[in-house]
């Protein structure tokens, strides 16, 4: 069992203190309990923008293609035949 600390701290007229050089590096988590608390937490949080991709949705989207992807593994691509039939699709377009 680890050994609980407390500091007492002097806010300065910035707002700003300093909790430690353990903390050093690490993502934080500043919750405002209440008009006198606050609380600290450590951990790993998730952006707004990345969040989608932490969904049920996303985690069943990704194992369906885990899946397909081993069925069908990659095969080497005849970039020359490829550039040749690219360039008939683009010139029938133009037509």
């Amino acid at each position: 069992m680890s050994t609980k600390q407390a500091k007492l701290l002097m806010v300065p007229a910035n707002g700003q203190i300093s909790i430690g050089k353990s903390w050093a590096g690490r993502h934080i988590l500043v919750e405002e309990i209440g008009s006198n608390e606050i609380r600290i937490s450590s951990g790993i949080f998730v952006p707004d923008s990345q969040r989608i991709f932490h969904t049920k949705e996303a985690k069943e989207s990704l194992d369906s293609f885990n899946k397909w992807e081993s069925k069908n593994p990659a095969k080497r691509t005849d970039v020359g035949s490829l550039f040749s039939s690219l360039r008939k699709k683009k010139q029938t377009r133009a037509k």
